[in-house]
């Protein structure tokens, strides 16, 4: 299926069992030559350590297969239009990867429909295909197939594009093109997100996860007081701690996070305490009886 390459198979890389009970997550070659297989078998394996000693699929990964399906490119990389600052390189890869979706450099996005029927096709069962691409250059994407990149930090990437993709998390960033950047990004607008990590509820006793929050923790916990911008203040309470922290969903004021800091906010952070629960939930059917 296509000229750009050929699928050569699939081999699982962490097994908790038969794929009929566990979560399964497939990880894809993207952009990888013949003599480049090497490569990516080291690249999935770090993902996939990656991936089961990171809170919380360290406690889950009883209930976690990870696969790894090996596609040859002809070329390396991805393409890296110059209309975005980038390269303008544009490699002959079997899924058709390419940086400056929408116009933004680091949005990197392959045909996700030709990603899922590769790995349909050699396992049905499958939960979550992850496809990695063979570029230095910073990006990723969520969507039905979360992408990323081979820069520093890409497994850190994948792991927040997953938190969209498999778990329906939000974003907890508090800007759209950038703090100073953005336009109409001042105050959400008030209509509650269906996301289960940001809210416009103010109210303790009837926010979504009033369970985490501890009495003696003030709500809001945060308050930007500039809406014209991102919140500059520092944590006022411990890391870890669940309150209303203001800032999130793209929007500086009137929508709020659980925590200060969360993988779903800034890479290399842990998820938050919401976000974790959230990922629990989901995969709690498929751990085997204790």
């Amino acid at each position: 299926m296509g000229s750009n390459g050929q699928v050569l198979g699939i081999t699982k890389i962490a097994d908790a069992g038969d794929p009929k009970l566990r979560w399964n997550v497939v990880i894809v070659s993207e952009g990888y030559r013949s003599a480049e297989m090497a490569q990516f078998k080291t690249d999935a394996d770090q993902f996939a350590n990656t991936l089961l000693t990171t809170a919380p699929y360290d406690r889950l990964r009883k209930g976690i297969n990870v696969y790894r399906v090996d596609v040859t490119s002809t070329d390396s990389g991805a393409r890296d239009p110059t209309g975005c600052g980038g390269t303008g390189a544009k490699p002959k890869t079997f899924f058709d990867a390419s940086f400056c979706t929408s116009g933004i450099r680091r949005l990197l996005v392959g045909n996700s429909g030709r990603v899922i029927k590769v790995v349909k096709n050699l396992l049905p069962q499958f939960h979550l295909s992850v496809l990695q691409v063979n570029s230095p250059v910073h990006g990723g994407s969520g969507g039905e197939v979360p992408t990323f990149s081979k820069a520093p930090n890409a497994v850190e990437i994948a792991l927040h594009e997953m938190g969209h993709s498999a778990f329906g998390l939000a974003d907890e960033y508090e800007y759209f093109a950038g703090c100073v950047a953005d336009h109409g990004h001042d105050n959400h607008s008030g209509s509650e997100p269906s996301q289960p990590n940001v809210t416009t509820n103010k109210n303790r006793a009837t926010v979504k996860w009033r369970s985490l929050i501890q009495a003696a923790t003030a709500v809001p916990t945060t308050q930007n007081g500039n809406c014209a911008g991102c919140d500059p203040q520092p944590a006022p309470v411990p890391a870890g701690t669940v309150g209303l922290f203001e800032g999130a969903d793209y929007f500086h004021c009137r929508v709020y996070r659980p925590e200060f800091n969360c993988r779903m906010r800034n890479l290399n952070q842990p998820f938050c305490g919401v976000c974790q629960q959230v990922i629990e939930k989901k995969l709690a059917p498929f751990l085997p009886p204790s």
